[in-house]
């Protein structure tokens, strides 16, 4: 299988590092949590608030982020932060004090940013530029098993040994991801422009002002797809148990989150961002009005996660080619470090804004304000797909990238 530039073997590898990255960062006070709180006698809001440190310092970093891959490629950004939630892994096993717990988190959130899904697209479109679309569907697949991965490996760890021992173990996983790193090609580095040749075909400042309203909405998209996201995946099992589900029940959003990732590789990755983008758009809300109904009967609550789940996975494939239709792949770090910057700030303080909410206006009253933010979200991506028509079509984020202005 071949993508451009791209094998079997580069994606598999990227894949993996995925795979491992999210599971000894991001799923990592999941698992360990309960243990570190016994052990240490912190509390939980301590505890927890290591996942937040690092979102806003990824927040903060972003804008650094894409500079940097144009200037030193992908593969070393990623092997880096690597190396680094290698070290804060380590460090982490010896932390005893709050303050050295959130060093270590400033520490780990820097090496995220570096390391998760955001530089592994950058890596992608660096190697293979507008046709790193399937690529990308392939990679979250495999990244998205880390949950299903780490969740019972990190469980079984608890059973032989202790926290700090476990994360240990950890940090020896990330070696592995560093080493599957050393096997990916550095990224197709183009040849600059000869003397007296744009780089880019040169735009006008009409033109120019409708890219930067484009970046806008793709950074008002994402921010707010973020928040909703990663709020209602903090408090998941709640929201479950409110509608008196088991929490076996939560693996239908693995499963929707799975096989809508799987439907858009069987589809030969066909399916234009654009059109992607307003599909979600317009299913968000009515998952939420679903899920309104699972105080009526079960299987709402049932096609709410299932279909929540699908849509969640969707969004990440969309924030990922999204910027191959409304900038040229050239751009994709810079333009992609800069504007996600909002979602990492949201996501940081999505999961205490929920907690309020779910204290103030319980379950129902949650759901029902989702519904009505991801109402903006389905507006952007209308927006969007009237200002972009010529990139609606089947394959157009496969063939010759769009200039924003170009054909809006």
């Amino acid at each position: 299988m071949t993508d451009g530039y791209l094998t079997g073997r580069t994606i598999f590898c990227i894949g993996m590092t995925q795979l491992i990255n999210w599971g000894i960062t991001f799923y990592m006070p999941g698992v360990f949590g309960t243990a570190i709180m016994s052990e240490t006698g912190r509390s939980p809001v301590v505890t927890f608030s290591g996942l937040t440190i690092a979102m806003l310092v990824m927040g903060l970093v972003s804008p650094l982020t894409g500079p940097l891959i144009a200037r030193t490629g992908g593969r070393t950004v990623m092997m880096v932060g690597t190396f680094v939630i290698v070290l804060g892994c380590f460090l982490m096993a010896f932390t005893h004090s709050t303050t050295s717990w959130v060093a270590v988190w400033l520490l780990m959130g820097a090496g995220m940013r570096l390391a998760l899904y955001d530089a592994a697209f950058a890596l992608l479109v660096e190697i293979a530029g507008a046709e790193a679309r399937r690529a990308i569907t392939l990679v979250t697949l495999l990244g998205g098993l880390a949950s299903v991965a780490f969740w019972p490996a990190g469980a079984a760890l608890l059973h032989f040994t202790d926290w700090r021992h476990a994360i240990i173990v950890y940090g020896c996983a990330g070696i592995v991801s560093l080493l599957f790193l050393t096997t990916v090609p550095a990224g197709y580095r183009r040849q600059p422009p000869v003397a007296g040749q744009p780089a880019l075909q040169a735009i006008g400042p009409a033109e120019d002002r409708k890219a930067f309203i484009s970046g806008l909405w793709y950074a008002t998209l994402i921010a707010l797809i973020s928040f909703v996201s990663t709020g209602v995946s903090a408090h998941f099992p709640q929201i479950l148990a409110a509608y008196g589900m088991p929490a076996v029940a939560g693996m239908l959003w693995g499963v929707g989150q799975v096989s809508a990732r799987l439907l858009d590789v069987a589809s030969g990755a066909r399916t234009s961002a654009i059109r992607l983008s307003l599909f979600t758009g317009i299913i968000l809300p009515l998952c939420f009005l679903v899920g309104l109904a699972g105080n009526v009967t079960p299987v709402a609550t049932a096609i709410f996660i299932l279909s929540y789940g699908a849509v969640n996975g969707l969004s990440t494939i969309i924030k990922a080619v999204l910027p191959l239709v409304l900038f040229d792949p050239q751009q994709y770090a810079r333009k992609t470090g800069l504007l996600l910057s909002p979602a990492f700030l949201l996501a940081a303080l999505a999961p205490s804004v929920y907690a309020t909410l779910l204290e103030q206006y319980g379950t129902p009253g949650t759901l029902l304000l989702s519904a009505i933010l991801t109402l903006f979200i389905t507006a952007i991506s209308i927006v969007i797909w009237r200002r972009h028509p010529s990139s609606a079509g089947p394959n157009r984020d496969k063939g010759e990238p769009s200039i924003p202005g170009k054909n809006i």
